[in-house]
């Protein structure tokens, strides 16, 4: 997460959000992470057009503190979580 945001990296998602929620959770691969749910405060490039979304974060992922600020990623759909906020920094291929 961001205060601002970053001038620096691109990214086709940028929100600025507010973490509520977490759980541990397995992807459709059998990647361990922790989805996020987050309430939209506002959306500043991209197509999210809902008040909460999902973010995946896979483990390690150096941001997974909670809170309030700005998240840039890549959205992606997933056959059991649905479609994810993947963060850029965070992208696993």
């Amino acid at each position: 997460m961001f205060e601002q945001v970053p001038a620096d990296i691109d990214a086709s998602e940028i929100i600025e959000a507010t973490i509520h929620g977490r759980t541990q959770v397995s992807d459709a691969r059998g990647l361990q992470g922790e989805l996020l749910n987050a309430r939209v405060d506002r959306v500043i490039k991209g197509s999210i057009t809902t008040d909460t979304v999902k973010i995946l974060l896979y483990q390690g992922c150096p941001r997974a503190s909670g809170g309030h600020g700005i998240i840039l990623g890549y959205l992606q759909g997933d056959p059991l979580l649905g479609l994810v906020l993947i963060p850029k920094d965070h992208l696993v291929r």
